[in-house]
Formats: C-alpha cells, sequence, structure tokens
C-alpha cells in the first residue's frame, strides 16, 4: 500500500495507526489492499491512501455536520459507515482536531 510514490505516506500511516490503536484496548486494525479499517464493534474510522501526497483519514460519524475541515463523504446518506474523511498531508496535520474526531468515531460505536 506505501511503495513507489506512495512511500513518503508511511509516517502519516504509521502515526495515525497508533493513534487509534491507542483509543482502546478492543480496538483491531485489518488491513485490505487498499484501506486499513479500525474497528471496535464495527468499523469507527478508516485510514485510506488517496493519492500520493494524501491519507484521508475516514470516521463513522453518522449525520454529524462538517466543518471546515471534516468533509461529508454523503455516507450517511448512503448507510456507509464512513460518513466524513479529514484530509492529512503531514504528520502535522494530525492535530487536536483529529484527535478529537476519531475519539468521537470511537465513542459512538460503543
Amino acid at each position: 500500500m506505501f511503495t513507489g510514490a506512495k512511500a513518503t505516506l508511511r509516517p502519516i500511516y504509521d502515526q495515525l495507526l497508533r493513534l487509534g490503536l491507542k483509543q482502546g484496548k478492543d480496538v483491531k486494525a485489518c488491513p485490505c489492499q487498499t484501506i486499513v479499517p479500525l474497528y471496535r464493534h464495527h468499523v469507527f474510522a478508516q485510514i485510506k491512501p488517496a493519492t500520493n501526497t494524501r491519507i484521508d483519514f475516514g470516521f463513522a460519524l453518522k449525520n454529524t455536520k462538517p466543518t471546515s475541515r471534516l468533509i461529508d463523504t454523503g455516507g450517511f446518506a448512503k448507510k456507509d459507515r464512513i460518513t466524513h474523511r479529514i484530509p492529512i498531508t503531514s504528520t502535522a496535520d494530525i492535530d487536536d482536531e483529529v484527535k478529537r474526531w476519531l475519539r468521537k468515531a470511537y465513542e459512538l460505536d460503543a
């Protein structure tokens, strides 16, 4: 998933994965070919290398209103689990806002 041009995304992925797994002892990551979903009871977040320079960190936030950074994926209307995403282009983008949305997604899957 992080070979070739996407190799520069690996530090971002590593930090997002650590952050996701720290949400609780019940969190599991299940890497697939194109995404890495984070599970509790259901998928509450996903790490997806969207381009060679960006990872989309997706969240299962139901009908939460989007903000300037939190983008509605249209998933709620389509009954998809991942309803919102935040584009991450560097480890500096993984700030308190990203951590709050991840925590909220984790708690919504209780």
